[in-house]
């Protein structure tokens, strides 16, 4: 990838192309309405993946951005609500309710999956739910989205129940995974 990423605070700007990605991801996507009113919820997290050209830098790949060289290609820009331009890529979002977060929501643009990004953006969810205190984190995944529930096993999540015809569009049922307790060294998780 010849591009830095950036992971940041998702702000109003950002709405439309994070609903573009959700509708590619998700069958039941969420109105923009929805993001807008989840940047004012106190109990909720949003961040997104920016990707943005970087000038006369070498192509690198997402194993390198995912390895040692992680501060170097991957900044937090945790402190600005400030818009960087550029493409998001990905998005994920969490609540924080009784020490507890749980994911709403996370996806990988369509034309940027099966890259590792998703990974990254579970790996930067985890990281900042620990800094807010919470001790376990859930989620619900499609019983028939394997490639999901690989991903969150391998970040250390454990099925934990089911929730039978949970989704409304199909009557799928949604297991329930958890990560307890959330890991403080980066390396628990990687």
């Amino acid at each position: 990838m010849s591009n830095d990423i950036v992971i940041r605070p998702m702000c109003r700007l950002d709405v439309a192309q994070v609903t573009a990605i959700d509708r590619e991801a998700f069958p039941t996507m969420w109105p923009p309405m929805n993001y807008h009113r989840e940047l004012e919820n106190q109990l909720a997290t949003y961040l997104v993946m920016v990707e943005r050209p970087s000038a006369g830098e070498d192509a690198s790949t997402i194993d390198e951005i995912s390895g040692t060289g992680v501060a170097g290609k991957v900044k937090r820009w945790m402190a600005s609500h400030e818009r960087e331009e550029g493409r998001i890529i990905a998005f994920g979002g969490f609540w924080i309710m009784a020490g507890e977060a749980h994911i709403i929501g996370l996806a990988v643009r369509k034309d940027c999956r099966r890259q590792g990004l998703g990974r990254l953006m579970l790996r930067e969810l985890i990281e900042e739910a620990a800094k807010r205190q919470s001790h376990c984190m859930t989620l619900e995944v499609r019983a028939g989205n394997y490639g999901a529930q690989k991903l969150y096993s391998a970040c250390g999540f454990v099925e934990t129940g089911i929730r039978r015809a949970y989704y409304t569009d199909n009557r799928e049922d949604a297991l329930i995974m958890t990560l307890i307790p959330l890991p403080i060294d980066h390396g628990v998780t990687q």
